[in-house]
């Protein structure tokens, strides 16, 4: 059997596999590209007073704790576990030429209780980045909304003062980093 015709099916495979995953490389690889046009604007709603989101970040991990410093009760549709872990994925804002924008994500669901949190109570847990892929280099913030219930008011939430709070993190060559205030 002739060698040529014995070899040059195989290469020929591995030299397309090659082509393939270099394609692939390329294509994941590429640094995302934010373009102010295409994004939707953020608000920049007020903070509870008394209320405070931290970030904690190791590594690649984030978690998030949220306290109630304030004398009402602050109540959200995020998820609570029943350990009373924070299970919080969303809210992502970038900073583009001094304006906040929503970060655009893939779809995501969550499931547990919505958060109550009484005067004096926090709550911590981690915060998934998984949903907004690679993240360019830039400033970035975790908004996190919520409603302000006082501790006698029993009409509908929908109807008390709506709040969000928020913690600032950077990218700096692909690491997480909380910035210098």
């Amino acid at each position: 059997m002739n060698p040529l015709k014995k070899w040059s099916a195989p290469a020929l495979t591995i030299a397309l596999l090659a082509v393939c995953a270099g394609i692939f490389y390329w294509y994941t690889s590429r640094t995302m590209v934010l373009d102010p046009a295409k994004l939707t604007p953020a608000e920049t709603v007020e903070s509870c007073p008394g209320a405070e989101l931290s970030l904690t970040i190791s590594g690649t991990d984030m978690a998030l704790t949220f306290s109630n410093h304030s004398d009402a009760r602050l109540e959200s549709g995020a998820a609570v576990g029943g350990d009373r872990n924070f299970y919080f994925t969303g809210g992502l804002q970038v900073l583009l030429d001094d304006q906040w924008y929503v970060m655009p994500s893939e779809a995501y669901s969550t499931a547990g209780v919505g958060l109550e949190l009484q005067p004096g109570d926090s709550v911590s847990g981690p915060y998934d980045l998984t949903p907004y892929g690679d993240l360019p280099d830039g400033a970035y913030r975790i908004a996190f909304d919520y409603r302000q219930r006082s501790p006698s008011a029993d009409d509908p939430l929908m109807h008390h003062p709506y709040h969000q709070s928020y913690a600032r993190f950077d990218v700096e060559t692909g690491r997480y980093v909380i910035p210098n205030s």
